[in-house]
Protein backbone atom coordinates (compact mmCIF):
# COMPACT_ATOMS: atom_id res chain seq x y z
CA UNK A 1 0.00 0.00 0.00
CA UNK A 2 1.37 3.75 -0.83
CA UNK A 3 1.79 6.30 1.85
CA UNK A 4 2.28 8.70 -0.39
CA UNK A 5 0.18 11.87 0.24
CA UNK A 6 -2.75 12.70 -2.43
CA UNK A 7 -6.00 14.30 -2.24
CA UNK A 8 -8.47 12.21 -0.54
CA UNK A 9 -12.05 14.40 -1.57
CA UNK A 10 -14.64 12.91 -3.32
CA UNK A 11 -13.02 13.47 -7.43
CA UNK A 12 -10.40 15.15 -5.65
CA UNK A 13 -6.93 15.91 -8.10
CA UNK A 14 -3.86 14.22 -6.95
CA UNK A 15 -0.38 12.51 -9.02
CA UNK A 16 -0.44 8.99 -9.16
CA UNK A 17 3.35 7.75 -8.07
CA UNK A 18 3.37 4.81 -10.81
CA UNK A 19 2.05 6.93 -14.12
CA UNK A 20 1.36 10.48 -12.53
CA UNK A 21 -2.00 10.62 -13.31
CA UNK A 22 -4.69 11.70 -12.02
CA UNK A 23 -6.43 10.18 -8.47
CA UNK A 24 -9.87 10.28 -8.17
CA UNK A 25 -11.31 9.14 -4.53
CA UNK A 26 -14.67 6.99 -4.81
CA UNK A 27 -15.53 3.01 -3.18
CA UNK A 28 -11.44 2.86 -3.31
CA UNK A 29 -9.05 5.41 -3.69
CA UNK A 30 -7.25 4.25 -7.52
CA UNK A 31 -5.84 6.45 -10.47
CA UNK A 32 -7.97 6.79 -13.66
CA UNK A 33 -5.05 6.40 -16.05
CA UNK A 34 -3.24 3.15 -14.91
CA UNK A 35 -5.77 1.61 -12.69
CA UNK A 36 -3.28 1.23 -9.52
CA UNK A 37 -5.31 0.95 -5.87
CA UNK A 38 -3.59 3.06 -3.72
CA UNK A 39 -6.23 2.92 -0.24
CA UNK A 40 -8.56 0.12 -0.69
CA UNK A 41 -10.27 1.27 2.56
CA UNK A 42 -11.20 4.96 2.81
CA UNK A 43 -13.27 6.41 5.00
CA UNK A 44 -16.52 7.59 3.03
CA UNK A 45 -16.79 10.86 3.48
CA UNK A 46 -19.80 11.92 1.32
CA UNK A 47 -23.05 13.00 3.05
CA UNK A 48 -25.67 9.46 3.25
CA UNK A 49 -28.83 11.03 2.14
CA UNK A 50 -32.06 10.12 4.13
CA UNK A 51 -34.77 10.92 2.01
CA UNK A 52 -33.97 11.61 -2.06
CA UNK A 53 -33.87 15.46 -2.26
CA UNK A 54 -33.84 18.23 -0.09
CA UNK A 55 -36.03 21.32 -0.38
CA UNK A 56 -32.97 23.36 -0.80
CA UNK A 57 -31.73 21.01 -3.71
CA UNK A 58 -28.97 20.03 -1.50
CA UNK A 59 -28.27 16.02 0.10
CA UNK A 60 -30.22 15.93 3.69
CA UNK A 61 -27.90 13.82 6.08
CA UNK A 62 -28.87 12.71 9.61
CA UNK A 63 -31.86 11.08 11.08
CA UNK A 64 -35.32 12.57 9.73
CA UNK A 65 -36.94 15.30 11.52
CA UNK A 66 -40.10 13.47 13.73
CA UNK A 67 -42.62 15.80 15.20
CA UNK A 68 -43.60 13.91 18.25
CA UNK A 69 -40.09 14.79 20.24
CA UNK A 70 -40.51 18.36 21.39
CA UNK A 71 -36.32 19.31 19.61
CA UNK A 72 -37.65 17.58 16.48
CA UNK A 73 -34.62 15.12 17.60
CA UNK A 74 -32.13 17.95 16.84
CA UNK A 75 -30.34 18.37 20.08
CA UNK A 76 -27.38 17.73 21.23
CA UNK A 77 -25.61 16.37 24.27
CA UNK A 78 -23.16 18.29 26.23
CA UNK A 79 -21.00 16.11 28.19
CA UNK A 80 -19.85 17.21 31.99
CA UNK A 81 -16.46 15.50 32.58
CA UNK A 82 -15.26 13.82 30.11
CA UNK A 83 -14.49 14.96 26.30
CA UNK A 84 -16.22 12.59 22.96
CA UNK A 85 -13.15 10.43 23.08
CA UNK A 86 -14.11 9.36 26.65
CA UNK A 87 -10.96 11.74 27.91
CA UNK A 88 -11.27 14.10 31.21
CA UNK A 89 -11.51 17.64 30.18
CA UNK A 90 -9.45 20.42 32.03
CA UNK A 91 -11.34 22.18 35.03
CA UNK A 92 -11.06 25.00 32.64
CA UNK A 93 -12.94 23.07 29.74
CA UNK A 94 -15.39 21.84 32.47
CA UNK A 95 -16.70 25.62 33.74
CA UNK A 96 -17.62 26.20 29.87
CA UNK A 97 -19.10 23.16 29.15
CA UNK A 98 -21.03 23.82 32.06
CA UNK A 99 -21.95 27.36 30.97
CA UNK A 100 -22.97 26.11 27.37
CA UNK A 101 -25.33 23.85 29.26
CA UNK A 102 -26.86 26.49 30.72
CA UNK A 103 -27.44 28.59 27.51
CA UNK A 104 -28.82 25.29 26.03
CA UNK A 105 -31.20 24.97 28.69
CA UNK A 106 -32.55 28.07 28.39
CA UNK A 107 -33.07 27.81 25.17
CA UNK A 108 -34.54 25.17 25.20
CA UNK A 109 -37.15 25.94 27.92
CA UNK A 110 -39.72 28.73 26.53
CA UNK A 111 -42.50 29.95 27.19
CA UNK A 112 -44.22 26.92 24.92
CA UNK A 113 -41.70 24.22 24.95
CA UNK A 114 -42.24 24.12 28.51
CA UNK A 115 -45.88 22.93 27.84
CA UNK A 116 -44.64 20.95 24.87
CA UNK A 117 -42.11 18.65 26.32
CA UNK A 118 -45.33 17.48 28.81
CA UNK A 119 -47.73 17.07 26.30
CA UNK A 120 -45.85 15.49 23.92
CA UNK A 121 -45.64 13.39 26.85
CA UNK A 122 -48.93 12.54 27.13
CA UNK A 123 -49.62 12.14 23.55
CA UNK A 124 -46.61 9.57 23.65
CA UNK A 125 -48.26 7.57 26.67
CA UNK A 126 -52.09 7.45 25.50
CA UNK A 127 -50.89 6.27 22.20
CA UNK A 128 -49.48 3.68 24.00
CA UNK A 129 -51.84 2.43 26.56
CA UNK A 130 -54.36 2.45 23.24
CA UNK A 131 -51.82 0.49 20.52
CA UNK A 132 -52.04 2.98 18.80
CA UNK A 133 -49.47 3.18 14.95
CA UNK A 134 -47.20 5.94 14.78
CA UNK A 135 -49.35 7.75 12.24
CA UNK A 136 -51.84 8.84 14.99
CA UNK A 137 -49.00 9.62 16.98
CA UNK A 138 -47.43 12.15 14.93
CA UNK A 139 -50.79 13.26 13.42
CA UNK A 140 -51.63 14.31 17.31
CA UNK A 141 -48.27 16.01 17.93
CA UNK A 142 -48.57 18.02 14.86
CA UNK A 143 -51.48 19.22 16.41
CA UNK A 144 -50.96 19.39 19.85
CA UNK A 145 -48.22 21.95 18.50
CA UNK A 146 -50.93 24.04 16.22
CA UNK A 147 -52.86 24.08 18.97
CA UNK A 148 -50.05 25.54 21.02
CA UNK A 149 -48.69 27.75 18.61
CA UNK A 150 -52.67 29.63 18.59
CA UNK A 151 -52.41 29.70 22.20
CA UNK A 152 -55.11 27.84 22.46
CA UNK A 153 -54.10 26.21 25.80
CA UNK A 154 -54.64 28.72 27.68
CA UNK A 155 -57.20 27.71 30.76
CA UNK A 156 -57.26 24.68 29.41
CA UNK A 157 -55.25 21.43 31.33
CA UNK A 158 -52.62 20.15 28.59
CA UNK A 159 -53.81 16.43 29.40
CA UNK A 160 -57.24 17.44 27.85
CA UNK A 161 -55.78 18.28 24.77
CA UNK A 162 -53.36 15.94 24.53
CA UNK A 163 -55.99 13.24 24.68
CA UNK A 164 -58.41 15.17 22.20
CA UNK A 165 -55.97 15.34 19.39
CA UNK A 166 -55.26 11.68 19.89
CA UNK A 167 -58.78 10.87 19.25
CA UNK A 168 -59.14 13.42 16.21
CA UNK A 169 -55.23 12.04 14.80
CA UNK A 170 -57.33 8.79 14.81
CA UNK A 171 -60.02 10.18 13.43
CA UNK A 172 -57.56 11.58 10.35
CA UNK A 173 -55.64 8.67 10.49
CA UNK A 174 -58.65 6.05 9.91
CA UNK A 175 -57.57 4.02 13.15
CA UNK A 176 -61.12 3.16 15.48
CA UNK A 177 -60.95 4.32 18.69
CA UNK A 178 -63.64 5.86 20.46
CA UNK A 179 -64.21 8.67 22.42
CA UNK A 180 -64.54 6.81 25.24
CA UNK A 181 -61.74 4.75 25.22
CA UNK A 182 -59.41 7.72 24.70
CA UNK A 183 -60.92 9.77 27.72
CA UNK A 184 -60.48 6.28 29.86
CA UNK A 185 -56.87 6.09 29.65
CA UNK A 186 -56.47 9.72 29.68
CA UNK A 187 -55.77 12.21 33.35
CA UNK A 188 -58.74 14.03 32.21
CA UNK A 189 -62.56 13.00 32.81
CA UNK A 190 -64.53 12.07 29.57
CA UNK A 191 -66.16 15.42 29.12
CA UNK A 192 -63.36 17.47 29.20
CA UNK A 193 -61.83 15.40 26.31
CA UNK A 194 -64.97 15.66 24.24
CA UNK A 195 -65.26 19.86 24.79
CA UNK A 196 -61.83 20.02 23.89
CA UNK A 197 -62.21 18.06 20.47
CA UNK A 198 -65.17 20.30 19.49
CA UNK A 199 -62.79 22.83 20.57
CA UNK A 200 -59.91 22.10 18.70
CA UNK A 201 -62.18 21.30 15.66
CA UNK A 202 -63.82 24.96 15.59
CA UNK A 203 -60.49 27.04 16.35
CA UNK A 204 -58.10 24.76 14.14
CA UNK A 205 -60.58 23.64 11.47
CA UNK A 206 -60.21 20.28 11.26
CA UNK A 207 -62.32 18.31 9.01
CA UNK A 208 -62.46 14.53 9.96
CA UNK A 209 -64.59 12.62 8.36
CA UNK A 210 -66.57 10.04 10.07
CA UNK A 211 -65.94 6.25 9.98
CA UNK A 212 -67.71 3.73 7.96
CA UNK A 213 -69.45 1.52 9.78
CA UNK A 214 -67.76 -1.26 8.30
CA UNK A 215 -64.48 -0.35 10.16
CA UNK A 216 -66.21 -1.61 13.64
CA UNK A 217 -67.64 -4.71 12.30
CA UNK A 218 -64.20 -6.69 13.15
CA UNK A 219 -63.78 -4.74 16.72
CA UNK A 220 -67.37 -6.05 17.73
CA UNK A 221 -66.81 -9.50 16.28
CA UNK A 222 -63.61 -10.19 19.05
CA UNK A 223 -65.79 -8.69 21.69
CA UNK A 224 -68.76 -10.93 21.20
CA UNK A 225 -66.74 -13.58 19.94
CA UNK A 226 -69.53 -14.40 16.75
CA UNK A 227 -68.44 -16.73 13.83
CA UNK A 228 -67.27 -14.95 10.75
CA UNK A 229 -70.59 -16.05 8.38
CA UNK A 230 -72.14 -13.91 11.00
CA UNK A 231 -69.63 -10.80 10.19
CA UNK A 232 -69.77 -11.36 6.52
CA UNK A 233 -74.06 -11.21 6.46
CA UNK A 234 -73.51 -7.81 8.70
CA UNK A 235 -71.06 -6.20 6.05
CA UNK A 236 -73.35 -7.25 3.17
CA UNK A 237 -76.20 -5.85 5.51
CA UNK A 238 -73.75 -2.69 5.96
CA UNK A 239 -74.01 -2.43 1.93
CA UNK A 240 -77.85 -2.03 1.47
CA UNK A 241 -77.74 0.54 4.45
CA UNK A 242 -75.44 2.55 2.81
CA UNK A 243 -77.41 1.76 -0.74
CA UNK A 244 -80.32 3.67 0.91
CA UNK A 245 -78.24 5.99 2.48
CA UNK A 246 -79.80 5.20 6.06
CA UNK A 247 -76.36 5.54 7.48
CA UNK A 248 -76.29 9.34 6.81
CA UNK A 249 -76.51 11.36 10.59
CA UNK A 250 -76.26 8.25 12.49
CA UNK A 251 -73.99 7.11 14.98
CA UNK A 252 -71.12 4.61 13.03
CA UNK A 253 -70.83 2.48 16.01
CA UNK A 254 -74.35 2.17 16.59
CA UNK A 255 -74.95 1.55 12.95
CA UNK A 256 -72.64 -1.51 13.42
CA UNK A 257 -73.82 -2.56 16.05
CA UNK A 258 -77.60 -2.75 14.98
CA UNK A 259 -76.65 -3.80 12.12
CA UNK A 260 -74.95 -7.11 13.98
CA UNK A 261 -77.68 -7.65 16.10
CA UNK A 262 -80.46 -7.97 13.26
CA UNK A 263 -78.09 -10.41 11.98
CA UNK A 264 -77.57 -12.16 15.49
CA UNK A 265 -81.76 -12.20 16.36
CA UNK A 266 -82.63 -13.18 13.20
CA UNK A 267 -80.19 -16.04 12.75
CA UNK A 268 -81.37 -17.24 16.47
CA UNK A 269 -79.63 -19.95 17.79
CA UNK A 270 -76.31 -20.28 19.58
CA UNK A 271 -75.50 -16.66 17.65
CA UNK A 272 -78.22 -14.75 19.77
CA UNK A 273 -77.17 -11.73 20.91
CA UNK A 274 -78.73 -9.43 24.13
CA UNK A 275 -79.03 -5.52 22.84
CA UNK A 276 -77.01 -5.03 26.13
CA UNK A 277 -74.20 -6.93 25.40
CA UNK A 278 -73.88 -5.27 21.78
CA UNK A 279 -74.47 -2.04 23.34
CA UNK A 280 -71.63 -2.35 25.86
CA UNK A 281 -69.56 -3.38 23.23
CA UNK A 282 -70.21 -1.04 20.59
CA UNK A 283 -70.32 2.52 23.20
CA UNK A 284 -74.01 3.12 22.56
CA UNK A 285 -77.06 2.41 24.33
CA UNK A 286 -79.21 -0.49 23.84
CA UNK A 287 -82.12 1.88 22.73
CA UNK A 288 -80.04 2.74 19.72
CA UNK A 289 -79.43 -0.86 18.90
CA UNK A 290 -83.32 -1.34 18.99
CA UNK A 291 -83.66 1.69 16.60
CA UNK A 292 -81.52 0.67 14.09
CA UNK A 293 -83.23 -2.73 14.72
CA UNK A 294 -86.15 -1.92 13.57
CA UNK A 295 -85.20 -0.10 10.64
CA UNK A 296 -82.56 -2.81 9.21
CA UNK A 297 -84.59 -5.54 9.24
CA UNK A 298 -86.68 -4.91 6.25
CA UNK A 299 -83.76 -5.00 4.35
CA UNK A 300 -82.66 -8.49 5.19
CA UNK A 301 -84.49 -10.09 2.06
CA UNK A 302 -82.43 -8.20 0.00
CA UNK A 303 -79.04 -9.23 1.81
CA UNK A 304 -80.62 -12.67 1.60
CA UNK A 305 -80.59 -12.36 -2.28
CA UNK A 306 -77.18 -11.39 -2.64
CA UNK A 307 -76.10 -14.37 0.03
CA UNK A 308 -78.35 -16.70 -2.41
CA UNK A 309 -79.52 -17.80 1.65
CA UNK A 310 -82.75 -17.46 3.44
CA UNK A 311 -82.53 -16.10 6.67
CA UNK A 312 -84.33 -17.96 9.77
CA UNK A 313 -87.46 -16.42 11.51
CA UNK A 314 -86.50 -16.07 15.06
CA UNK A 315 -88.96 -15.47 18.02
CA UNK A 316 -89.24 -13.54 21.19
CA UNK A 317 -88.38 -9.89 19.43
CA UNK A 318 -88.05 -7.44 21.56
CA UNK A 319 -90.59 -5.50 23.40
CA UNK A 320 -93.89 -7.82 24.04
CA UNK A 321 -94.66 -9.60 21.06
CA UNK A 322 -93.13 -11.89 18.21
CA UNK A 323 -91.35 -10.58 15.15
CA UNK A 324 -91.68 -12.81 12.08
CA UNK A 325 -88.47 -11.97 9.73
CA UNK A 326 -88.99 -11.43 5.77
CA UNK A 327 -87.69 -14.15 3.54
CA UNK A 328 -88.31 -12.69 0.26
CA UNK A 329 -90.23 -14.86 -1.51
Amino acid sequence: MYRQSYSKRDGGIGSCPECGGRIVSECEVVCRDCGVVLDASPTDRRPRPTRPQARDGGRATGAPLTPVHANRRLSSYIGRRRDARGSPVSPRARRQLERQRTQQRRAARGANKQTLQPGLAEIARVCAALEATTTVRESASVLFRQALAENLLYGRAYESIAGATVYLGARRARFVRTLTEVASVSRCPNNSVRRDVRFLQRELAITAGPISPVAYLPRLQSTLGVDDRLLRQSRQLLGVVTERNLHSGRDPKGVAAGAVYTVARLEGGKTMLSQREVATAADVTAETVRTRFDEFEPLCPDVNDRDGTRTPSSTGAHGSGDTQTADGD
